[in-house]
This record gives C-alpha cells, sequence and structure tokens, in this order.
C-alpha cells in the first residue's frame, strides 16, 4: 500500500473532476451497482471498519486497505450474483441449512470456535454466513446440473452481465474473472502526508 502523497489541491480537484466524469450517474457516491443493489461509498467504508475492529485482524496482510477494498466489493458483488441465480433457479436456502454448515466447520476445526479464524480473514459472522449461503446455493445448482463446475461458472458471469454491475474505478473493475481487479488507474490514495485509513478511502481484498 502506498505509504505517503502531496497533492496540490488545484491537482486534487482535476483528479476529482476525471473520477466523477467516469463514472456514470447512479454510480455517484457508490463504490458499486449491481442491479437494483447499491453499496455506497459509506457502507464499504463501514465495512472495512468493522473488521478492522475484529481482534487478530492484519489489513496490511489482506493486502492492505485499497486490496481489503476491493476484496470486499468482490464478496458483495458475488452474492448478489448468488441470491439472483437462487431466484432464477427457485433454490432456497433457510438459516438452518447455514448453521449446519457453521457446526460442520466447527468440528473440522481443531480449536472448534471458528471466531478466531474468521476475524484474521476479515469476516464478520454476517460476512461469513452469507458466504456460506453462496457456497449453499452452488452446491443446491450443481446437484441439478451433473456437478459441471463450468456450468455454474458461465451461468454467474451471464447473470453478471445481466444485472449490468458497475464498479467505481477509484476500486477498479468487475469482469468475467468473477472479481474486482485493479485495473482502472485508480486515483483512491492518500492525499495528506498521513498514511491511508478506511475513513480516507485510500486505495481501492482477506482470502475469498
Amino acid at each position: 500500500m502506498s505509504t505517503t502523497r502531496r497533492i496540490m489541491p488545484a491537482a486534487l480537484a482535476l483528479a476529482a473532476a476525471v473520477a466523477l466524469s467516469a463514472c456514470d450517474s447512479d454510480q455517484v457516491g457508490a463504490a458499486a451497482v449491481i442491479g437494483d443493489d447499491r453499496l455506497t461509498v459509506s457502507e464499504l467504508h463501514e465495512q472495512v471498519e468493522q473488521a478492522q475492529a475484529l481482534e487478530g485482524f492484519d489489513v496490511q496482510a489482506a493486502g492492505g486497505i485499497a486490496g481489503f477494498q476491493r476484496d470486499l466489493l468482490t464478496r458483495h458483488i458475488q452474492h448478489q450474483i448468488f441470491e439472483q441465480l437462487a431466484a432464477e433457479e427457485g433454490i432456497e436456502i433457510t438459516g438452518a441449512q447455514i448453521d449446519d454448515a457453521i457446526e460442520q466447520f466447527e468440528a473440522q476445526n481443531p480449536e472448534g470456535d471458528l471466531g478466531p479464524l474468521l476475524a484474521q480473514n476479515g469476516y464478520t459472522e454476517e460476512a461469513f454466513r452469507a458466504g456460506l449461503t453462496d457456497q449453499l446455493i452452488a452446491e443446491a445448482y450443481l446437484a441439478e446440473n451433473g456437478g459441471d463446475q463450468n456450468a455454474l461458472t458461465e451461468r454467474l458471469i451471464e447473470i453478471g452481465e445481466e444485472l449490468g454491475i458497475k464498479v467505481n474505478p477509484r476500486y477498479g473493475s468487475w469482469g468475467d474473472q468473477l472479481a474486482v481487479t485493479a485495473d482502472s488507474g485508480s486515483i483512491s490514495k492518500p492525499v495528506s502526508g498521513e498514511t491511508a485509513n478506511p475513513g480516507e478511502l485510500p486505495e481501492p481484498t482477506p482470502p475469498q
């Protein structure tokens, strides 16, 4: 992650204007737009702060603020895609199924409690349950389609295209790799002599 960068006010204003001109009107103030779902920059900030409050989580080990922001965006977008897949395929995942999956993970974990492990990877309980939901949806789809992983991937890409996913260029871009990647020429850098922090939205992800 970059450490310090000083930008004159005029240059900063120009950079901001370029960033806004690259966004559609519905993207202004949004970190990502997925169909009717809109994750705001403020909501992304909040998710970063929640993760940083977890005991044992090291944002630098997770790729720095920029990388972690991309990871959070990837998780959010993937969850929206999986929910759309479930709606279209008539797949229903219950809270009881998620609880059972958690119990299975805990049974396989030598420490039992998953809390410390999740915290180290920047997962709140809510984020972990969302990820488990996605996994269960994938398993249900594969069970109905002969276990064809390629078919699942193609379906997810297709749904992503249908949803018209837009990522704020400051964080990266979304493509057929089903992840937010840092290839947008982001201007999301610290604008003072201080080290970046989530509240400043510096550079635009823990393991999936």
